[in-house]
């Protein structure tokens, strides 16, 4: 482990179209003490060729590949065995992060040494729409967007037994509400692809397998519920339906364009 390394860990899969942008807005950080490492599960498209043309120009990126695709959650636990990092930052192979967001994340964590992670406020990006919501969060909580995690490394793993993998790894291996902190500024754009198959939940198949480790994970009371319901109509409700949804369940919250938002944040490529 080498002190004041962050190590960011990024799996990719037919990511073409997104892993430039989500790479350089990774090597791109304020905060200049980093390793990038990328595993690829046996993608069929263009995205190694992609990679790698961006390795030559920034040895900060290590490249690993698979022949075969083992999941984004046993690619992750791969990546965590290579990380050098005191501290490890997740980015999904589709996502965005603004420059400052590495730098104040380790601020944060030198500044609370008892906390074990924290994440950051995510603007959720429609991109078949062109619209971005903005998720806030501040204080202690048991989930933050998974794209905007950072911990410490201290030999956390994820279960890949779990279909909801990474929640059951913030909520459960990191210990829950009182060590991960969400800091209350948004330094995160998650994007939602046109089809929303990049919903890390699109996976689940209300199984009562999958059930019972959903009520393992959230127990069992109305907010669970709530985000059950939530995850049956996104698998299987029209797109209409549930953007108008969206739109209600988050009436207070900010939305911006995709126009504004590049107005007001004219170093993130969408």
């Amino acid at each position: 482990m080498q002190k004041g390394l962050v190590s960011i860990i990024v799996v990719s899969y037919n990511a073409e179209k997104y892993i430039e942008k989500t790479l350089l807005s990774s090597l791109n950080q304020t905060f200049r003490n980093i390793e990038v490492l990328l595993l690829d599960n046996a993608s069929k498209d263009k995205t190694l060729e992609i990679v790698k043309k961006i390795q030559l120009s920034d040895d900060r990126l290590k490249i690993f590949e698979n022949k075969e695709n083992t999941g984004p959650y046993a690619g992750l636990n791969f990546l965590l065995e290579k990380a050098a990092g005191e501290y490890v930052a997740i980015n999904d192979h589709d996502d965005i992060w603004l420059p400052e967001k590495i730098e104040r994340q380790v601020e944060f964590l030198e500044e609370n040494k008892k906390v074990a992670a924290c994440g950051t406020e995510t603007f959720y990006y429609y991109e078949k729409r062109a619209i971005l919501i903005l998720d806030r969060c501040q204080g202690f909580m048991d989930f933050v967007n998974h794209t905007s995690l950072m911990f410490r490394s201290n030999g956390f793993r994820y279960d890949t037994k779990y279909i909801l993998a990474d929640e059951y790894f913030e909520k459960k291996v990191l210990g829950g509400k009182s060590q991960i902190f969400c800091i209350g500024q948004p330094f995160v754009v998650h994007r939602i692809i046109g089809d929303r198959n990049n919903f890390s939940h699109r996976r689940f198949s209300f199984s009562r397998k999958d059930l019972a480790e959903f009520f393992e994970i959230n127990g069992f009371g109305i907010k669970s519920i709530t985000y059950l319901v939530g995850m049956l109509v996104t698998k299987y409700f029209p797109d209409g339906i549930v953007w108008f949804i969206i739109n209600i369940v988050k009436i207070k919250s900010e939305k911006i364009t995709k126009k504004d938002f590049g107005e007001k944040y004219p170093k993130v490529e969408l």
